[in-house]
């Protein structure tokens, strides 16, 4: 009978550790996912950039606030040459005068070597005033249904097209009739995927959202809500799951994720 005491005992244990090393270096570990995306309309110039997204950080507390550092101290490791960010920086009315401080000093400590990009998610233009003052003020350059071209010490060049929050009802057609190019590689900032497939009726390679957090029941993501899409040979579609934390039964296997695109010109 002892024997039997000691054997559950010895199992209780190393079930335990096992959690708490899952916990500790699982959970807690930022996921990297590395995906190649080649184009014969990426500028030689552009060849070999790397292209890091960081999506729904749903910011609300300290323990939030130290994973968002350790995010940052991994792109930096990295050494992204463009950071996009896609939409929900905080959760809706966690906003303080100290976090909104620290949020911008550890944004500010990104460096990639081309540009920091942003758009604005559903939570985010529900607060606008205050998360356009801090995406600003740590550098990024905001696009609200605009684009920006990136010129890499070339004539050549590639597009970054960002649209705001399906939320507030945007122009989809309007804005990729005005603002795309045929010419260039095209990358759509938008936070949520739902209209991917609508976006192949333009010149877009690439787009990258965010909102669903690997969720397929969330509103708007039952087609599209976790990693890669590919559409014939135009489109590629990312949809990153974010840093919070997910709910579900599957929260349980989630990891905060960025993700690292390598460009290469085929």
């Amino acid at each position: 009978m002892k024997k039997i005491q000691v054997y559950l005992l010895t199992i209780t244990v190393i079930v335990i550790s096992l959690f708490v090393y899952f916990m500790l270096n699982f959970k807690q570990g930022i996921h990297i996912e590395e995906t190649m995306i080649t184009h014969s309309t990426i500028p030689a110039r552009f060849s070999g950039t790397r292209l890091i997204q960081l999506s729904d950080t749903k910011i609300k507390t300290q323990k939030d606030l130290s994973l968002l550092k350790k995010t940052v101290e991994e792109i930096n490791k990295l050494e992204a040459d463009i950071v996009v960010f896609t939409g929900d920086l905080f959760e809706k009315g966690a906003i303080s005068s100290d976090l909104s401080k620290q949020v911008k000093k550890t944004l500010s400590e990104l460096n990639p070597s081309l540009a920091k990009v942003a758009v604005l998610g559903d939570t985010d233009l529900k607060q606008k005033k205050e998360i356009t003052k801090i995406l600003t003020e740590s550098s990024f350059k905001i696009l609200r249904n605009e684009s920006i071209e990136l010129y890499n010490g070339s004539s050549e060049g590639i597009q970054l097209i960002g649209i705001d929050s399906l939320s507030t009802t945007p122009d989809l057609t309007h804005i990729l009739e005005k603002e795309s190019s045929s010419e260039m590689f095209q990358i759509l900032l938008l936070h949520e995927p739902t209209l991917a497939a609508k976006v192949t009726d333009y010149p877009i390679n690439l787009q990258l959202s965010g909102h669903c957090q690997g969720n397929s029941t969330k509103n708007g993501c039952t087609q599209f809500y976790n990693g890669t899409y590919p559409f014939a040979d135009q489109l590629i579609l990312n949809v990153n799951p974010g840093l919070k934390e997910r709910k579900g039964i599957f929260s349980f296997f989630s990891r905060p994720t960025i993700h690292s695109f390598l460009l290469i010109q085929s």
